[in-house]
């Protein structure tokens, strides 16, 4: 009787699987992520690979007013949660989502590749497995920011995500931006990697007596390791300290999140933030 049962559940299970691949004939539906397009690039200098995903808006018009774009890294593991809560968003504008991947690497992070780009110091220990964010950086703003203004209808207002190592190069960005990004989300940044490169950097900023034109959403998880919480509340007092003209930026210490799972507020708070409208002058935020 049971063997009867099985065989009677198991016919029935195919008949529908059946039926649902039969629905759409050959053609299977799109991926619930749509209006995506990804590509291989290769940066012109040291030729290294990077996967490309391009997320449109919808109702995409290259009639449109230009589109704000959001770069964001590590796109093999948190394009997906970037670009969805975006299109649910109602109070940040319409954007074009880049995000910056590499190729062949599955599910997860790419490790080995993304501890070269995002990070900012050289391993003695292991040359050329850490501090490659200079050459990164100059990936960016030679080879894949002109690519994108050729090819979408965008503008000039771009945006940063990074998390985690991710974060570190939005540091490294920030303090090495000529005009690159206009808005950062900044989670999680593993200053313990750069700590003396990202100190460096900003005194040397800090003494051309340049403003620092951004508007930043800074994050970390209390349940992270302290070391992550403690480097960022230094990091945020040297900028308190020096009253950088034209530097906007809010700080938020999420209680309950850890290294990981603060990614996802860190993603939602930091979008409503670096696109919230100016606030009027007179008008308390």
């Amino acid at each position: 009787m049971k063997i009867r049962l099985v065989a009677v559940f198991a016919l029935a299970a195919a008949v529908q699987v059946s039926s649902l691949s039969n629905d759409y004939g050959q053609t299977p539906p799109p991926a619930f992520l749509a209006d995506v397009t990804s590509s291989v690039m290769k940066a012109s200098a040291g030729g290294r690979a990077y996967q490309i995903s391009v997320a449109l808006p919808k109702d995409y018009s290259p009639r449109h007013a230009p589109y704000p774009v959001l770069y964001a890294a590590d796109a093999n593991v948190e394009f997906g949660t970037v670009v969805e809560t975006a299109r649910v968003f109602a109070e940040i504008p319409e954007l074009v989502i880049v995000g910056i991947g590499y190729p062949d690497f599955g599910q997860g992070f790419a490790w080995v590749p993304r501890a070269l780009d995002l990070t900012t110091t050289p391993d003695p220990k292991a040359p050329g497995t850490a501090g490659g964010a200079a050459g990164f950086l100059q990936f960016i703003r030679n080879d894949l920011v002109p690519y994108i203004e050729r090819t979408y209808n965008v503008g000039r207002d771009r945006a940063w995500f990074g998390h985690s190592f991710g974060g570190l190069f939005g540091i490294y960005a920030l303090l090495h931006n000529d005009g690159l990004f206009g808005r950062f989300v900044i989670g999680s940044p593993s200053l313990w990697q750069g700590r003396e490169t990202i100190q460096a950097d900003e005194k040397a900023f800090a003494a051309t007596g340049k403003p620092l034109a951004a508007k930043v959403f800074f994050s970390v998880g209390l349940l992270e390791p302290g070391v992550m919480a403690g480097d960022l509340r230094a990091f945020i007092a040297g900028l308190d300290q020096r009253h950088y003209k034209d530097l906007e930026y809010q700080v938020r210490y999420f209680e309950g999140e850890t290294h990981l799972s603060v990614i996802p507020i860190t993603v939602s708070r930091g979008l409503r933030y670096i696109y919230a409208p100016p606030v009027p002058k007179g008008v308390s935020k």
